[in-house]
């Protein structure tokens, strides 16, 4: 699973670098990988993959966990790279001059993650998937607060799914607040995927994950390649090349999730490399753009193709060894200590 993750992560690398709109190379990346870029435009469905993960993972850290457990496990994980990489990214972009700045209201904003419930800029254009990630986790926090019990889960991953591609497809406005709505379907195939991993098959739990493929791909198909094609140029986005990545990624996480001989890998430098994913995630595209921007004219496309993404991973390593090992664990505990006494004292 660890690996899965540095593959989306590096898909929507790629894709940023070399797929997406700008002019740092001189020309747009499709004039300057214009073989690799109408592969690496699918890039964009490493969220996809991320998704699916986030499905299994979360609902495997949820079960068995006290709401306070489960909220400061999430808390721990997620803000103190954000914050870094907020601060990292908002200076770059107030020092460059091509990038624009943000005003210290607007990054301030940003810290808190809810910016796009406020209406306000994001620092990076890749923090919107954290938004429908906040979404999913308060669906599991619900969940947790009525019970997570296997039937719970699995009739959560049956109807919500098909009520969200419903709202998607019938009403696109409600999916553009509500931007959980069109992504639905892969959170819950990640939650089956979990249950069919902690309790075994069954036809059911088989015919529920692939009712939640099939609207994964069909959502994919129908109005996912329009936002490709929205930051891409050079071509328009096949929506069955789309369906049929989305489906991959769908049973990628499967073959890690249950097949023994995979499920059962256990390699340090997988975990190792797993570890850099959401740093890197969070910083790669304006740290990669700028020295593209300074490196490309002198170097040639290809090596600062592969200088950008080794000083990404780079940086990657240096906010988990710098700010995330040793805040994650601290902030945690306090918080589990906190949330824990508030929940005994309304309790008591």
């Amino acid at each position: 699973m660890d690996a899965l993750r540095l593959l989306a992560a590096l898909a929507v690398v790629l894709f940023h670098f070399t797929a997406r709109d700008h002019v740092r190379w001189g020309p747009l990346p499709v004039e300057a990988f214009p073989a690799l870029s109408a592969v690496t435009r699918y890039g964009y469905a490493g969220v996809h993959l991320f998704f699916v993960i986030s499905g299994f993972v979360i609902l495997m850290s949820a079960w068995g966990r006290s709401v306070p457990q489960f909220v400061a496990s999430r808390v721990s994980r997620l803000f103190p790279a954000y914050w870094a990489a907020v601060l990292l990214t908002a200076t770059l972009r107030w020092a460059w001059p091509t990038f624009g700045d943000l005003g210290p209201v607007e990054v301030l904003v940003n810290l808190t993650m809810l910016q796009d419930l406020f209406g306000v800029p994001r620092v990076d254009g890749v923090y919107w998937t954290l938004w429908v990630e906040l979404q999913f986790y308060l669906a599991v926090l619900l969940l947790l607060l009525a019970g997570p019990t296997r039937r719970r889960v699995l009739a959560c991953a049956g109807v919500g799914p098909v009520l969200c591609t419903a709202l998607t497809l019938a009403a696109p406005a409600a999916a553009s607040a509500v931007t959980l709505l069109g992504f639905a379907p892969l959170f819950a195939a990640g939650m089956v995927l979990y249950v069919l991993h902690r309790d075994g098959h069954t036809g059911g739990r088989w015919l529920l994950l692939g009712l939640n493929a099939a609207q994964a791909v069909l959502l994919a198909a129908t109005r996912q390649t329009g936002a490709i094609d929205h930051v891409t140029s050079g071509g328009r986005t096949s929506p069955v090349v789309l369906a049929l990545v989305v489906a991959g990624c769908i049973g990628l996480v499967a073959a890690v999730a249950l097949v023994p001989v995979v499920r059962d890998l256990d390699l340090p430098l997988l975990t190792a490399l797993g570890a850099l994913t959401y740093p890197l995630y969070l910083t790669h595209e304006y740290v990669g753009w700028a020295l593209i921007d300074v490196l490309h004219t002198a170097l040639g496309r290809y090596p600062t193709l592969a200088v950008a993404l080794g000083c990404c991973i780079a940086l990657a390593w240096a906010l988990h060894r710098l700010v995330e090992r040793p805040l994650q664990k601290p902030l945690r505990t306090r918080l589990e200590k906190r949330l824990g006494a508030r929940a005994a004292a309304r309790a008591g």
